[in-house]
Formats: structure tokens, sequence, C-alpha cells
């Protein structure tokens, strides 16, 4: 008779003896396709394996073939056969186990497979094992699952942890099989055993990279922004019914609470070129911070082939005016602080006397070390000094002198104005005079100690000047970073503080200074304003922008770097080669933008609505 012939998927031709009964064919075409040889007579000899558990190790072939040697799974199968071949275990909990490490093997790869493979995956346990396998692996599952053991695994993995980790080591051949059920039940085996059992065990089970995203989110600070955390975002854990260990009777819900998940909107802005770290601040930002960061990635957006709204608006703009929010914040307490001091003063100095003998003692001896006498009258004599035939900085000393001369002692209230006169000069100096140098230091020494003999014998005069103080030195050295003709107040600051911020992603000399007075705005700002977004934020944000999309801004270095055309053949088939694999992953301008828009309204902040 002829032999029956079997077209398979692949348009293969399988052949078996004629008058094969379709049990038989079935399990042919089955074996054939998990890469064993079809065997040559019309009916398969019994051997020691019932035929599930023949089908359960030649179904599991495949995946096993399709693991590398020295891969995890491949050596976590070695050890499962080992164990079972020195009789460590049951052939039924080796099976088990070899299946789990294959469903697991998926679970692994389903993140990277593209096509035809998603669609291969998406089947489950049902695409690395044979039809049949899966009521043979259920009833395996049921099995195991009545077991004290196993119900004691199962209490261990769902604590997680250094509770698993301890079962594990204690009980290698139970954490095996609770691993094999974790494993298929995660790619979607129907789970017809013990009611919920598995399908709460794993529902609440917590990988590792998942467990140490979780435990460095809820940390917060430096941890919660690493790149390991990138893909992930915490949500609640299902509640469900109480877990019996023991005899005991039931215990608590399992903690922690909430577990790490693969957020999809994460996942995305990753796939499509955004720094992990990036998004991962994103997640941690405020809903402030986001909300200036859309409105950043609109900017960007509309400067895409636009030249004259790109000339008229930078994405850094709008750090560069969350940064003046807070400086004209510090600047209102400044005054304030300042217009309190003089009330205080009037009020409390005007008949108080103090000694100030101590400062000026010093001054003059600092004048003296500059080559500066004083003649009997008490002015100055500046001949031999070293700043000999300064007119200006002679000027400036003279005038500080003459308003310290007095024919009697000098009350508080005097000794304060004598404060305010020497910042108006010192002031005035610096823009007319060019005064620098040790003379304005000897000066500000002045100043300095006759603040603090107030400050130690009036303690409502050190309040006030204490707010006074930290608020006129962060302006002071902001306005140094960002240039003494900078106007804070016009339409344009907003684009040059937005530009100097760039800074801070640079190796410039001042990075450090810069990254400091902006520490100092921050802190300075959330206590005398009302902010909750974070300029540090929002200045990475629109540099990682610059860096997807390219700076708008031509004649920057960046910008003509970013715009650079390959010249060599090198150059040419390396950009073609990227535009290739970026075009098959799908990775392309339209598809950035429409991302990390979703990604920044994906967390229920009400943003962009």
């Amino acid at each position: 008779m002829e032999p029956i012939e079997v077209e398979l998927p692949d348009g293969r031709i399988l052949e078996v003896p004629a008058g094969s009964t379709p049990e038989f064919i079935k399990a042919q075409v089955q074996r054939f396709i998990s890469g064993g040889a079809p065997l040559a007579t019309a009916e398969p000899e019994r051997s020691s394996l019932t035929m599930g558990q023949d089908m359960l190790v030649s179904g599991t072939k495949s995946a096993f073939d399709a693991m590398s040697a020295e891969s995890g799974r491949g050596r976590n199968m070695r050890d499962i056969f080992n164990a079972t071949l020195r009789g460590e275990q049951s052939l039924d909990e080796g099976i088990l186990q070899t299946v789990g490490q294959g469903a697991g093997y998926v679970g692994d790869v389903a993140g990277d497979v593209i096509g035809a493979g998603v669609e291969k995956l998406g089947e489950g346990l049902s695409y690395i094992t044979p039809d049949p396998l899966e009521d043979e692996v259920i009833n395996q599952l049921g099995i195991f699952m009545d077991q004290p053991m196993m119900r004691m695994a199962m209490k261990a993995l769902q604590q997680g942890g250094e509770a698993w980790e301890s079962f594990s080591a204690e009980n290698p051949r139970a954490a095996r099989n609770i691993s094999a059920v974790t494993n298929i039940t995660g790619v979607g085996v129907p789970t017809r055993i013990g009611g919920t059992t598995v399908s709460r065990m794993a529902r609440e089970y917590e990988p590792s990279a998942a467990r140490q995203a979780r435990v460095d989110i809820e940390s917060g600070g430096m941890p919660a922004t690493n790149v390991r955390t990138a893909p992930y975002r915490l949500e609640e854990k299902p509640q469900g019914a109480p877990t019996f260990a023991s005899e005991a009777g039931p215990l608590p819900e399992a903690v922690p609470t909430r577990r790490a998940i693969r957020n999809p909107a994460q996942q995305q802005a990753i796939k499509q070129g955004f720094d992990e770290g990036l998004v991962a601040m994103i997640r941690e930002a405020s809903p402030a911070d986001r909300r200036n960061m859309l409105q950043s990635l609109d900017i960007m957006e509309q400067a895409t082939g636009n030249k004259r709204f790109s000339m008229l608006n930078r994405t850094t703009d709008v750090a560069g005016q969350s940064v003046l929010k807070r400086y004209k914040a510090i600047r209102e307490a400044n005054t304030k602080a300042g217009r309190s001091i003089d009330r205080y003063a009037r009020q409390n100095l005007r008949n108080q006397y103090v000694d100030f003998d101590q400062p000026v003692n010093n001054f003059l001896s600092e004048l003296q070390d500059m080559g500066i006498r004083q003649r009997n009258d008490l002015s100055l004599d500046f001949s031999g000094s070293d700043i000999e035939g300064l007119a200006g900085v002679e000027g400036f000393l003279n005038r500080i002198v003459n308003r310290m001369k007095s024919p009697r002692d000098m009350t508080a209230y005097e000794v304060h104005m004598l404060k305010k006169f020497i910042d108006e000069q010192v002031s005035y100096g610096k823009l007319q005079e060019g005064l620098a140098g040790r003379a304005e230091s000897v000066v500000k020494n002045l100043r300095r100690n006759l603040d603090n003999i107030l400050d130690e014998n009036f303690a409502g005069y050190n309040t006030a000047n204490t707010r006074y103080a930290e608020t006129i030195n962060a302006m002071n050295e902001f306005q140094d970073l960002m240039g003494r003709k900078i106007d804070f107040d016009s339409p344009s600051a907003p684009t040059a503080v937005g530009t100097k911020l760039r800074g801070l992603g640079s190796n410039i000399q001042n990075r450090g200074r810069l990254l400091d007075s902006l520490r100092e705005l921050q802190t300075l700002g959330n206590r005398y304003g009302q902010f909750d977004d974070d300029v540090i934020n929002q200045a990475a944000f629109t540099m990682d922008l610059d860096r997807v999309f390219g700076t708008k801004a031509d004649t920057s270095f960046a910008g003509q770097i970013g715009e650079a055309i390959p010249t060599s053949r090198g150059e040419m088939l390396s950009a073609a080669a990227r535009a290739a694999a970026n075009n098959v992953r799908g990775i392309n301008q339209e598809a950035q933008f429409k991302a990390m828009r979703e990604l920044l309204t994906s967390f229920g902040d009400s943003i962009g609505n």
C-alpha cells in the first residue's frame, strides 16, 4: 500500500505508513515538527513514559534548541535533566520544570520579537509545545499544587526577596517546580487547577528586575531616576483573598502592596531614541515639570519646518522663564526684607549706641597694608600707596572715610545708614569707576563687620537682616553668571537665561557655579514663592530634545554639527544603515514627537487638555 503523505505548514511532505491511525499520524507530525525523526513503524512502541509525557519531552525540545547552550535557561534545563537522572526528583517533576523553562524563554524574548514572531508568541505555550501538551501540563500542576511543600513555596514566592531566596536554597526541588508553574502561567496557559491559586500566584509574582526597580522608585532621589527603572511604573497590586500558609489560618495580604510593571508609553519613548535616564526622570517629575516639558515639546515641533518660528522661540525659553520666576520671587523677598530692616532701625536704633571701634580699626589697618596713611585731620594720604593715581578708587575711599567722621559717638541707626551708604558706593564705583580688587574687598569687610555688630546687639535686626543677606547674595551671584548687562525684566530675558542654562550640559569652566546658583534659586524660590517645578529637570529635557531632533540654533556649534552632511563613503554607508534600521523599527520624527507627547500626558496630570 502506498504511504500516506501529510503536507506540513511549511510545505514539506511527511510520509507515514499506510493504515496509520489518526492519533499516530498526529503524533508523527508533532514529533517531526519538534525536531525528532518520524518513526518507521505503523504503531509506536510502548515506553516507560506515558504518551502525554513522551510528547512533553519531544514538544519542549524545540524550546531547548532555541536557547543557546550557555544561556541561563539552557543551564537551568541541564540542571533539571541531571537532577532527574540522579533520582533527586520524579520524572513528572522533570517534565514540568522543562516545560516551565521553555515557557519562561518565551516570556524572556517577548519584548524583542517583531512581525511574525509576535504573532507566534501570542499563542503562548502552544508555540513551543504540541497541542495535547497543555492538558498534560495542567494535570501535572494539579498534582504538585496539592503538596504541602508547594504551598510553602508559593507563600515564599509571594513574599519575595529574602524569603524566596532562602526557600530556594533549602528546597531546590520545590523551587524548580514553583518556577515552572510561574513561567507557564506567565505565557497564558489556561489555569484550570485549584480555582485561582496559580493565576493569583502568577499575578503577584515579581521578577528580580522589576523588584529592584520598585525598590529604587520607592526610595526616591537618585536611585529612582536610575536608567534601570526607566521602563517601569508602580501600580497597586490587585487585592485577593487571604493566603493560607498553615493550619494557623489566613495571613494578611503579602507585602509590598505595589509592584513595578513595564509601562508601554515609557517603553515606546525609549524605543524612539529618548534617553532612558530622561524617561525615568519624567516619571519622577512633578505635574508642573511635565506641563513645562510639554510646552517645550510644542515649541520644538512648531520650530521644525518653520524657520521664522524657530528664530523667535527656543525650547530653553520655558526653563529660562521658570528660573526668572524664582529670581523675581527672591527679588521681591529681598525688597521686603530691606524695608523690614529700615523699619526696625527707625523704630528701635535711633537712641541706641554700640561700640564699633573694632570694625573701624580693622578697616584702617587694612588701608595701611595697602600703603594708605591717615592724616591728623582723618583724611587719607595715597602717596606711595598701591592705588596712587587711581582717581576713581581714591575718591571712593575718601567718600567712605568722610562719612565715618563724626564729632560724637554714632548711634546704632547711623551705623545702619553707613551700611546702606557703602552698598550704594560699591554699586556706583563698579559701574562708573571700574571699582575692583583690594579696595573693594577692604570696604566690603568694613560693611560686614559693622553688620555683625548690629546683629549681635539687636535680635530683631538680625532676623530681618538674615533674610536680606541670603536673598541679595543669591541675586548677585546669579547676575554675575548671567552677565551684568542682562535686564531680567525685558521680554527677551527668558531666551537669554535659557541659553545660559545650556551650560549645564557642557564642560564650561563655570558649570559648577551655575549649578550651585540654580540650586540656591530653587531653594530660596521655594521658600519665598509657590513653585513645584524643577529647573534642572526642565533643562535636561530640552537638552535631550536637542539631541533627538537637533537644535534649531543654526549658528550654534551643536546646530552645525547636527546638520553635518556625510562626505566620505564610510559616513554615507553608516548614515544609510542607521536610516534603514530606524525605518524598519518604525523610528522617525513623527513617531518621536508622538511617543514623547503620549508619555508626558500618560500620568493623569490633566496636562495638554
